[in-house]
């Protein structure tokens, strides 16, 4: 569907009341979980509801326990030197970890399949190789460590029991210099396919523009595996790229749009043939098909973080707003602006058992 202004500035933010929990069909409990922050260098983690765990430094994606419900482990934003363990029912600090020498987190990890291990991806600041971490998920000793094959891996996602996608956003930061790019004129993005028997690399997807970093995945009803993407070049292009039956290609993206997005998307969420990314930069929300079709725009104010719970789209802004929208179309049903919070990235949806 082409964007239009008359679309982008259909918006009518009314203040609803937002729900903080939701009881899906079973009676299970559900909530969002995000990092956050209410001032300078006051970093907050927990419920949309209660984000009232402080973290020692920014966090970016919060990890739902599957053992232990009612837990979260937080990871550190990149280049970070923190894992947490957090119980968002009671608001508390369980534990904190403070990673090895010569090592920095970026952002995001993922538990293992039987929710007993911690994979983090990280960065070896010696050789700015990308690396994945295997860690106890309780005390957080790091018990095996497996290339990424890549540099810069942000989002991991399992495909099936066995593969792991790793998206290495091809972007070099070292302790020196914090957030600084190093490497913009030779980034070698990739999308890695990673056999987690053994680390084996099975296979690894490149798009033509390497100024295109991939960044967030998500994994759509039909198999079709969504990447979002941040564009460190000049030119306007589409910020979602799709890998469907081994083919990895740009989504279809009309001028218009591309430079609408402002070349930053946040995160990526997926619901049945669906993807959901948030753009900040150009305070743009967008749905895709799984065929990589744009079926819908939404101006929301600095949009980031995504993600599907019954039935709906729910997206955080890093101003504090919380939307919840229906899908095929983003018409909004219900808003909320949280006062004196700002939203980090990502939403994560945490479930209780009834």
């Amino acid at each position: 569907m082409p964007l239009s202004r008359r679309r982008l500035l259909a918006a009518g933010l009314g203040l609803t009341v937002l729900p903080l929990a939701a009881r899906a069909g079973s009676g299970a409990e559900t909530v969002l979980l995000s990092a956050g922050w209410t001032g300078s260098e006051d970093w907050r983690a927990g419920t949309t509801g209660r984000a009232s765990i402080a973290l020692p430094e920014r966090g970016h994606v919060l990890l739902p326990d599957p053992l232990r419900p009612g837990e979260a482990i937080v990871v550190a934003r990149r280049p970070g030197y923190f894992l947490a363990r957090i119980d968002w029912r009671a608001g508390k600090l369980l534990k904190l970890f403070r990673l090895e020498d010569e090592r920095n987190l970026v952002g995001h990890a993922i538990f293992s399949q039987d929710g007993r291990r911690l994979i983090s991806a990280e960065t070896d600041e010696r050789s700015g190789e990308g690396r994945l971490a295997i860690r106890d998920a309780v005390s957080f000793k790091r018990l095996e460590d497996r290339p990424s094959h890549g540099v810069g891996p942000h989002e991991l996602l399992w495909l099936d029991r066995h593969t792991l996608a790793v998206a290495n956003g091809g972007i070099l930061t070292l302790p020196e210099t914090g957030r600084y790019k190093r490497n913009l004129d030779r980034m070698e993005p990739s999308l890695a396919l990673i056999d987690a028997r053994d680390g084996g690399l099975l296979a690894s997807h490149r798009l033509a523009d390497q100024r295109l970093s991939i960044r967030h995945l998500a994994l759509a009803g039909d198999g079709a595996l969504g990447i979002a993407l941040q564009n460190q070049g000049n030119a306007a292009a589409s910020l979602l790229a799709i890998l469907r039956d081994g083919e990895f290609r740009l989504a279809d993206c009309p001028a218009e749009l591309a430079g609408a997005m402002r070349g930053y998307a946040a995160s990526l969420a997926a619901l049945g043939q669906r993807f959901l990314m948030p753009c900040p930069h150009g305070d743009l929300l967008t749905e895709w098909d799984s065929q990589g079709r744009p079926l819908a725009q939404r101006s929301l104010p600095k949009a980031v973080g995504a993600a599907a719970l019954a039935g709906d789209w729910w997206c955080s802004g890093e101003g504090g707003g919380l939307w919840r929208l229906a899908p095929d179309g983003l018409a909004l049903r219900e808003s909320r602006q949280v006062a004196g919070i700002s939203w980090d990235n990502h939403l994560s949806v945490a479930h209780l058992p009834a």
